[in-house]
């Protein structure tokens, strides 16, 4: 096993970093501490042990590396960890298994032939919302239906700008970073977003909207267009649904969500 010791910047609590040496012949722990995802968990860790009130203070003394994940880049994908995590009042260990995966972005696309007006909510909307199909293994459904999606890539913290890539990406459509609608809460100023499975994963989801003028022409080409890097294993087909049947025609979280958020926006 090799191991390091992690101290936290401004709290000074120290952790002890531990890695199977099987998993890190080809990682190694400084590699680890860099991970971006990781390196941004440690942050909020400190901010939590600095501001949280003493009744709610959680030491985490030990963090075991269990499995790493690596791109075809060779940059690490993902993490997962066991964390030793002690309720310092009850002096009791709390459920300490994280998979690190980092923040992410999604995007309601809203494409319009005409004009509508600002109050029409989105269950009356006859406008269409861009969206993507693609096989996602882990529900498993081989034609998932979804928003378009994608994960932060290094340490910036820059949200639209990963939008506005990610839309390209997938979509092949071209939109400026300041064209994009935030519509993300911020609750929480350490790590803005919101946390679609909280109690095993860091992810965060920033939410944003962008509305764009097309002609029917235009429209009709989008539909079932091939999009995504095929290079990397994307298989994406486009596909236009109207924003006031969305809710019955995907089971994506992030929809349902987003049309939540757009309403709210509107008002």
């Amino acid at each position: 096993m090799d191991t390091t010791t992690l101290t936290l910047q401004h709290s000074k609590a120290q952790i002890t970093l531990e890695c199977p040496r099987s998993l890190c012949a080809n990682v190694s722990l400084d590699a680890i501490r860099k991970f971006p995802p990781f390196a941004q968990w440690l942050a909020a860790l400190d901010a939590q042990t600095q501001q949280a009130k003493p009744d709610k203070q959680v030491a985490v003394s030990k963090i075991t590396i269990q499995s790493i994940d690596e791109f075809r880049s060779g940059k690490i994908g993902f993490l997962k960890f066991s964390a030793l995590a002690t309720h310092q009042a009850e002096q009791k260990q709390v459920p300490g298994i994280v998979f690190l995966r980092g923040g992410s972005v999604a995007m309601l696309v809203i494409l319009r032939t005409r004009p509508v007006s600002q109050k029409v909510p989105s269950h009356q909307d006859p406008s269409y919302v861009l969206l993507t199909e693609q096989p996602r293994i882990a529900a498993p459904d081989f034609g998932m239906i979804e928003l378009p999606a994608g994960m932060l890539d290094d340490a910036t913290g820059e949200f639209s700008g990963a939008a506005a890539r990610e839309i390209q990406e997938e979509t092949g459509l071209t939109i400026k970073p300041d064209e994009l609608i935030d519509l993300t809460p911020h609750t929480n100023t350490t790590q803005p977003g919101l946390f679609p499975s909280v109690g095993a994963c860091d992810e965060r989801i920033h939410f944003y909207a962008c509305e764009k003028q097309v002609s029917e022409q235009e429209l009709s080409k989008l539909q079932g267009k091939l999009g995504g890097l095929r290079a990397e294993g994307e298989m994406i087909t486009l596909r236009l649904v109207r924003m006031c049947d969305l809710w019955s025609e995907t089971s994506d979280m992030k929809a349902l969500t987003a049309l939540y958020l757009w309403d709210r926006h509107r008002k």
